[in-house]
């Protein structure tokens, strides 16, 4: 995909990804006073270097190409791009500025220099963001359970980067998680998630509630008989909840649906974790 279509579909994402809680107004400022700090020591003299970067993030945003006589700017903070990101005052409209820089075509070293640095400063001011890297690119989404996003909803999105079908339906998932309109949605794209990660491992096209047995087979070298016949009983009530909730009700209340996430990112850890440690990957 083209640097184009990337920041376009970043957008869109984005936009269905974010539904703010609220957020103390103090925090946003210190952290959009960090982030512009990281901004202009990772990228500052590229966006002062080449115009066509600013005209790239303007267009991702859907804001007019600037005219700006580049003869008289001199500074990183003078550029269109920065000026951008000046008037994006509400935390989810800044932080879709931030991401959409990763979907520019910019330098991939200085890339990860800004991902290394925001993750410090999203630390530093306390606000309620995540991201993770995956496929080169930076996804930032709503600070659920703050251990859980870190050491399973971010491993996921990494990891899942060599099963496109599956990191596609997981990424769709988090995309409506704050909608409750969406919430089937949600939970549909979750099984499906499963589903076609279960099938790469297996090497096969069998459903879910099929590949049960040659998951916990998979599973069998790196987890106690107790552990793996948990697994048994939580997949087999996954698949249940699936066929007979999901597709007849819509009743969800958003800590069920929150619930359903991680425990569908926690089997997919689970999965690729033992995968890994077994040697495979």
């Amino acid at each position: 995909m083209n640097s184009v279509g990337s920041a376009d579909t970043c957008v869109a994402d984005f936009r269905k990804r974010w539904s703010m809680t609220q957020v103390p107004a103090e925090a946003i400022e210190d952290f959009r006073n960090r982030a512009f700090g990281s901004i202009k020591e990772a990228l500052g003299g590229l966006i002062l270097d080449d115009s066509s970067i600013s005209d790239a993030f303007l267009h991702a945003l859907g804001e007019p190409v600037s005219s700006d006589d580049w003869g008289y700017i001199n500074k990183p903070t003078e550029t269109p791009l920065w000026h951008a990101l000046e008037r994006r005052t509400t935390l989810p409209e800044f932080v879709l500025g931030l991401e959409v820089l990763f979907h520019i075509g910019l330098d991939g070293r200085a890339q990860q220099e800004l991902a290394r640095l925001l993750r410090k400063d999203i630390v530093a001011s306390g606000v309620s963001v995540s991201c993770a890297e995956s496929n080169g690119y930076v996804t930032f989404y709503p600070e659920g359970a703050r251990l859980l996003d870190e050491q399973v909803i971010n491993a996921d999105l990494t990891w899942l980067g060599a099963y496109p079908e599956a990191l596609k339906a997981f990424s769709e998932a988090l995309s409506v998680y704050g909608s409750s309109s969406q919430h089937r949605h949600m939970l549909d794209c979750l099984r499906v998630c499963i589903e076609e990660l279960a099938r790469k491992l297996l090497g096969n096209d069998l459903s879910l509630e099929k590949n049960t047995v040659g998951l916990l087979a998979l599973l069998g070298p790196v987890l106690s008989k107790e552990t793996r016949n948990m697994t048994r009983v939580l997949l087999d009530y996954y698949t249940r909840y699936q066929n007979e909730h999901v597709k007849h009700h819509d009743d969800w209340t958003p800590v069920e649906v929150a619930f359903i996430l991680y425990l569908t990112a926690t089997f997919v850890y689970l999965l690729i974790a033992a995968r890994r440690e077994d040697g495979h990957d």
